[in-house]
């Protein structure tokens, strides 16, 4: 499972569907900004002028938590983030850094509104994404009130299978899983091989291949069962 991608700058990216080409170009030569991987984009604390819609390649986004960066999110091609410059006064919840090569659209508040307002492919995906998120938020939220490490994990594939009642395949980097689950990256690759071993997963690539989403879900019951017995110190 690999953590980053590179992309193709020369292909539409997700953000641009619907666009016409003179008019992805014109975005592009204007608004467009070309990161090498590793650049951070903007520090959490400073303030939000900027909203940014990734062409191609991905950010990270980074918590400071104590003393320690934790991984929030992996962000792709068409992801918004930088939101809080849409709004009057605010500061970056976080951090962002160019994970790959990166082509980003920055954009601050009056030349977000009017792309939304003259781009209605743009502004629809968007509004999806946004959905999609906050959806995540709540997924997320009831993860983190799960105790046991392995119920975490095996809570966030199932999730992420969907409605899937056979097979199913997840496109999931260690880092976006642990990110998802409130854990550090080698817990979620421990667990992530132990069900590997156990056959609940097959792993190609940052594929997760689940070859029968229900007996996760009834290993998930089990392991559920497992943390209301063990102590605090039981769970791993």
């Amino acid at each position: 499972m690999d953590d980053a991608d590179a992309a193709d700058s020369t292909e539409p990216g997700l953000a641009f569907q619907g666009v016409p080409p003179q008019e992805r170009a014109r975005l592009l030569g204007r608004h467009g900004q070309q990161l090498a991987a590793g650049t951070a984009i903007f520090h959490e604390g400073a303030p939000a002028e900027e909203t940014y819609l990734i062409e191609v390649g991905r950010v990270r986004l980074l918590k400071r938590v104590g003393m320690t960066d934790r991984s929030l999110a992996v962000l792709k091609g068409g992801d918004l983030f930088g939101e809080g410059a849409l709004v009057d006064g605010m500061t970056y919840g976080s951090t962002a850094i160019a994970l790959s090569d990166c082509v980003v659209l920055a954009l601050d508040r009056p030349t977000f509104r009017a792309l939304i307002g003259n781009q209605p492919a743009i502004a629809a995906h968007v509004i999806e994404q946004l959905v999609r998120r906050v959806r995540d938020a709540e997924d997320q939220i009831e993860i983190l009130m799960i105790r046991g490490v392995q119920s975490k994990v095996t809570s966030a594939l199932i999730k992420l299978a969907g409605r899937a009642s056979g097979a199913a395949e997840v496109v999931i980097s260690p880092v976006e899983l642990s990110a998802r689950v409130g854990l550090d990256v080698e817990a979620v690759k421990r667990t992530i091989q132990r069900l590997r071993d156990r056959q609940y997963l097959v792993i190609r690539g940052e594929r997760i291949e689940i070859p029968d989403v229900e007996a996760l879900q009834r290993l998930y019951s089990l392991l559920g069962a497992k943390d209301e017995l063990a102590g605090p110190a039981e769970q791993a």
